[in-house]
């Protein structure tokens, strides 16, 4: 989401990658909202992937479901989008599975994202910090749950909340391989990191800030 771009509450919502065999990063789409309920990204997912299925003549497939197509999409952890698009595949495609599974499936946290918003927290101590760290590096669910229930438990400021949310099924399975049903090798073979994204942002936005949407449009 790059949020400097245009003047107001409106923003622009990339949808890109990086291409590893013309080592570049190409941005696929863009879309301007300002309203960023979970409602909103499933209508704004709809439509993206209706003109996308327009386009190539044929159903856009997604590999937990039709075992090719897009296997992991990487994002922070915003709640709206997040739900947005458990909800689109769940109520519009493919029902069989639950919203939760759905994100349990595809859906992976940014590691600069999860460790930034850990060291905003300043009142943490060096210990219970580096505990936070490595929760996505553990191997086993029982190292998890147990490195978070000793978070949980010691007591400083803002760690019961932050394990609570840590917990919530779509979130653990974004930031733990051992929590994720996705692919294993797909997991693997995806960047941890939306840099592509950001990366995204920061050359659009050398074209100009602060726009109004129809300069944006036209530009």
């Amino acid at each position: 989401m790059a949020f400097k771009r245009i003047h107001g509450i409106t923003n622009e919502w990339e949808v890109t990658a990086y291409l590893p065999r013309v080592q570049k990063t190409l941005t696929f789409a863009r879309i301007f909202t300002n309203i960023e309920t979970a409602e909103a990204y499933q209508n704004l997912l709809e439509d993206l992937f209706g003109c996308i299925e327009r386009d190539i003549g044929k159903t856009f497939n997604f590999h937990h479901i039709h075992g090719e197509g897009l296997g992991c999409i990487i994002a922070d952890q915003h709640k709206g989008q997040a739900l947005g698009l458990g909800q689109y595949l769940l109520n519009s495609k493919y029902p069989h599975l639950t919203l939760i599974e759905h994100l349990q499936h595809i859906y992976k946290l940014c590691q600069v994202h999860y460790k930034r918003n850990i060291d905003k927290n300043k009142a943490l101590s060096s210990e219970i910090r580096s505990a936070m760290y490595i929760v996505s590096n553990l191997n086993t669910q029982n190292e998890v749950l147990k490195i978070l229930h000793k978070i949980r438990d010691c007591g400083e400021p803002g760690t019961t909340a932050w394990v609570k949310d840590k917990l919530t099924p779509w979130v653990l399975s974004g930031i733990s391989s051992v929590f994720s049903k996705m692919d294993h090798i797909i997991w693997s073979q995806t960047p941890n990191n939306t840099n592509a994204g950001e990366s995204a942002h920061a050359n659009v936005n050398r074209d100009g800030c602060n726009l109004s949407l129809l300069a944006r449009i036209v530009r």
